[in-house]
């Protein structure tokens, strides 16, 4: 009996491959957000839930006790909207379709953050010298993380939600780890950290060329000379069959339309933009203004958020690029000019040898304060003094600041004399000069210009390095009371 029921478990297989039958694939699936360990956006009234299923084919979605059933499209690509309800832990989302079944388990509600950029966004703690000290304080299951990355979905392994813990702190982002840890300390919600970064990108890679189109500069040096490009090569590709010219890739858009795209609708409580370096070094400085605005303007679309907070990092000194400086003061202006748009400067924890600053925790703390006055309703400064206004008095100027950023009172935090200020004469020449704090202003004066008309702040990285601080331990970054034209700036002159 057992060799006659051994022989069929051998034949029925064989039977079954002989007649053409195969088992079907599973068609049913959940867009990548929503695997185990996933975070979603507390306080949602319409959270979006995504995935495919066979086409035209009614799939039934339920999470915490609320249920919506919807129909996938032509193409099988399906979308549901339930309640996220407050934060919370230990969820299963449940997905049914066509009798197919699908569970994603252990999801937590809480805050959830987008971190972009380039290498310094994206460097993980692994890539730090430090990174193992930092390791030892790890292990919070409730912080979660996932990375976008550029393959394409059925090739996808890196980019499940993954908890924080000693095992996987190597593969988060530095700045996203430090980011999150005071997140959690101070408000002991969940929070997820999705990262879309690329090391040594530029910012017309993360631009949508919807958005690109809008300006100028960007129709006349990138999307026209693309679309004469692309004309030559399909005339050539013509003429030519058997051997066609190279394709025409195009140098904008690519990270946006790989990493960013497939985030779309997505609720999140902000957006960490740490990125820059790229475009200073190709002097890209003045113009970088338009296209930072760009990129805040449509991913706010693209989150479906006018008002999706915005924390620009400040990029700090390195080596003895002062033309970085030009950058510098595109992103104060961008932040100035939008609403919901916030400057952290880290100019005193820069490394002028190193590109990669390791003073992650500082950077991480500073985010987090941003975050704590600004998303969470905070009370506590938490930034460093921001220009207001000037007034030439003789051949003085005296510089007032923001009341809400004077912080308890402005200082110089190694009790020297500040340091990085410039002046300048009625020619429009910089000199360095002398500041003395006189309450909650500055006055800035040099023996070299008697009739001054401009004052700037922190333009080059003084040797001892910037000490303008308020007394609530922030520094001030770069500023100008000028508008004179930039080494960067190529529009007409002024």
């Amino acid at each position: 009996m057992k060799k006659i029921i051994a022989a069929l478990s051998l034949l029925i297989p064989a039977v079954i491959f002989a007649s053409g039958a195969k088992p079907s694939k599973p068609q049913l699936k959940l867009h990548q957000l929503y695997t185990d360990n996933a975070i979603f956006q507390r306080n949602v009234a319409k959270y979006p839930i995504k995935g495919r299923a066979k086409k035209n084919t009614k799939v039934t979605i339920t999470f915490r006790g609320e249920t919506a059933t919807v129909t996938a499209d032509d193409k099988g690509n399906w979308c549901a909207y339930l309640p996220s309800g407050e934060a919370g832990e230990g969820f299963e989302l449940k997905v049914v379709s066509e009798g197919e079944n699908l569970t994603a388990k252990n999801i937590a509600v809480g805050d959830v953050w987008l971190v972009a950029g380039q290498s310094n966004a994206e460097f993980t703690v692994g890539w730090f010298k430090l990174g193992a000290e930092w390791s030892k304080d790890s292990d919070y299951p409730l912080i979660r993380f996932q990375k976008q990355t550029w393959q394409p979905p059925h090739m996808r392994k890196d980019d499940a939600w993954q908890i924080l813990s000693p095992k996987t702190v190597k593969n988060f982002s530095a700045t996203g780890f430090f980011f999150a840890k005071e997140i959690w300390k101070n408000h002991k919600i969940p929070v997820g950290v999705i990262v879309s970064a690329s090391g040594g990108s530029v910012i017309r890679s993360w631009i949508p060329e919807s958005a690109l189109a809008e300006i100028p500069h960007a129709r006349k040096t990138l999307i026209e000379p693309h679309r004469k490009a692309f004309e030559k090569y399909e005339k050539e590709k013509a003429e030519n069959p058997q051997k066609p010219p190279r394709y025409p890739f195009k140098s904008y858009s690519g990270l946006f339309n790989e990493r960013v795209a497939r985030l779309k609708g997505l609720p999140l409580s902000g957006v960490i933009w740490y990125q820059g370096e790229a475009d200073a070094m190709f002097a890209g400085g003045h113009i970088y203004r338009e296209y930072l605005e760009a990129l805040i303007k449509s991913y706010r679309a693209h989150f479906s958020n006018a008002n999706l907070p915005f924390f620009v990092v400040e990029i700090p000194y390195y080596g003895s690029h002062y033309i970085w400086s030009d950058l510098r003061d595109s992103q104060r202006f961008t932040a100035n000019r939008l609403n919901a748009v916030h400057l952290v400067s880290i100019l005193d924890i820069g490394d002028l040898k190193d590109i990669h600053p390791p003073k992650k925790p500082e950077l991480g703390a500073r985010l987090a304060a941003v975050a704590d006055r600004f998303v969470y309703g905070g009370k506590d400064v938490a930034t460093g003094p921001q220009y207001e206004s000037m007034k030439i008095v003789g051949n003085r100027v005296v510089l007032k600041f923001k009341p809400d950023s004077i912080g308890g009172g402005l200082i110089a935090s190694d009790g020297k004399a500040l340091r990085g200020f410039l002046i300048a004469d009625s020619n429009k020449r910089f000199t360095d000069a002398q500041a003395v704090i006189e309450g909650d202003c500055v006055v800035v004066s040099s023996e070299k210009v008697k009739n001054p008309i401009a004052v700037r702040y922190g333009w080059y990285p003084p040797k001892e390095g910037v000490n303008f601080f308020n007394k609530a331990g922030y520094p001030c970054g770069l500023f100008r009371t000028d508008d004179f034209k930039l080494p960067t700036d190529r529009s007409p002159n002024k």
